[in-house]
């Protein structure tokens, strides 16, 4: 209960984010190191790989964090056998999307890769939608994705998905790199 109730204050009075440079490849390293527990009583190989050393990206730590935390747990919930769940950090040449605005430049890309079942085309429009869940009724609120693509948005980034049924997904998330 404590914790449905804290994911629907994060979602009603979400904070504004504290922007700075910061070293993402930490944040990966560490929402590996806290989620590998949860990974090894689901049969799940978790694997934090290209974390490149130095990625900074200017955002609020704390936010990312939790982005990061919600990506690689959904993306462990979502093998529904042993496999693995890949995170990893680089950076990528990308279009931000019509909506979203900015050059075609160089953005920090964070990659959460599952090998679940994948998403149907009928879900995908729904994704980001609050209290939208495919989980079974008591295993999910349908808040984490919202509260972290508003945090992402928030934070001057994009979240891309790409998925194929049977072969799993990619939560890709861009934000603007930060110089030290």
């Amino acid at each position: 209960m404590t914790r449905l109730i804290r994911q629907l204050l994060d979602f009603a009075r979400p904070r504004v984010p504290h922007v700075a440079p910061y070293p993402v490849f930490e944040l990966a390293n560490k929402t590996a190191e806290m989620l590998a527990p949860l990974a090894t009583r689901r049969n799940v190989r978790l694997l934090a790989k290209d974390l490149a050393p130095g990625t900074t990206a200017v955002v609020d730590a704390d936010q990312l964090q939790q982005v990061l935390i919600n990506l690689v747990a959904n993306a462990i919930q979502a093998m529904e056998r042993p496999g693995t769940v890949e995170l990893s950090v680089t950076t990528a040449h990308a279009k931000p999307p019509a909506d979203h605005g900015g050059p075609d430049q160089e953005y920090v890309c964070i990659d959460v890769r599952d090998e679940g079942s994948g998403i149907t085309e009928e879900h995908l429009p729904h994704l980001f939608e609050p209290f939208f869940t495919t989980k079974d009724v008591g295993s999910g609120t349908g808040l984490g994705l919202a509260v972290t693509y508003g945090i992402v948005r928030d934070n001057g980034g994009w979240i891309v998905v790409e998925t194929e049924l049977g072969k799993g997904s990619t939560f890709r998330v861009f934000l603007r790199e930060g110089g030290d």
